[in-house]
């Protein structure tokens, strides 16, 4: 696969990675030191860093993969022979699977901070427990124990963001359907031939996969980490 030209930034103080410009770097930062001195001996703590962990990763490795595609497709086309095919796929099956993985770590670290909160709300204390933990049961404990809290008005305009659900239509496919073919078109009599299509929802098979999808990515986890950033500064530091 095509190495990546990922720009670098000053290195993360949670794992020393280097994030793209895209990423919302201060909010993202700004949380971490904020619960390392609030709770950084919680018995819980593990779960809040290896989540804000993932949340790094996650988005990193979704523009690293997106960009390995955008090369192939630049080198390649759309139409190229089997094994590049083959990277053009798990490029975006990676891209994908890795950018929606954003959004479920960075829920499940709002879990853990209702649990430093409210623990008999947010239970995480089995692998079973952990394991329920989706954007749903979250949004339902939050609204359970922080009722009036703005935080809430953030997760129904995500949730219902054509871009949020766009991702988690695409990730649920490639995860756990298929691998869908590309539709081409051969014109005959016109020098022209209709572009080739994604068979998901007969989206355009070129660069804009990506590139429109890192642009949703990028501007749905600045509102997701900046929302959490509040969350911290209002509860957790007061606790």
């Amino acid at each position: 696969m095509t190495r990546p030209k990922t720009a670098a930034s000053a290195p993360l103080t949670t794992n020393g990675l280097n994030m793209p410009p895209d990423f919302p770097i201060d909010a993202y930062e700004s949380v971490h030191g904020r619960v390392v001195t609030a709770r950084g001996n919680d018995p819980l703590y593990d779960h809040y860093a290896g989540a804000w962990n993932a949340v790094a990763y996650r988005f990193r490795g979704a523009i690293d993969s997106g960009e390995s595609f955008v090369a192939s497709m630049e080198a390649h086309g759309s139409t190229p022979e089997p094994l590049e095919r083959y990277v053009q796929e798990r490029a975006l099956f990676e891209f994908f699977s890795c950018g929606f993985s954003v959004f479920d770590a960075a829920f499940y670290t709002l879990y853990t901070f209702g649990a430093f909160l409210e623990p008999e709300q947010f239970k995480l204390s089995s692998p079973r427990e952990q394991q329920l933990v989706t954007p749903t049961r979250m949004k339902e404990a939050f609204e359970r124990a922080f009722p009036t809290d703005p935080i809430l008005q953030i997760f129904t305009d995500i949730f219902s963001d054509p871009g949020y659900q766009r991702w988690r239509e695409i990730r649920n496919i490639l995860t756990h359907r298929a691998a869908p073919g590309r539709r081409i078109y051969v014109s005959i009599g016109v020098e022209d031939s209709p572009p080739v299509e994604w068979k998901i929802n007969n989206i355009p098979f070129n660069e804009s996969v990506v590139t429109s999808g890192r642009n949703e990515l990028a501007r749905l986890t600045a509102l997701l980490l900046g929302a959490t950033d509040t969350f911290v500064k209002m509860h957790l530091t007061k606790s």
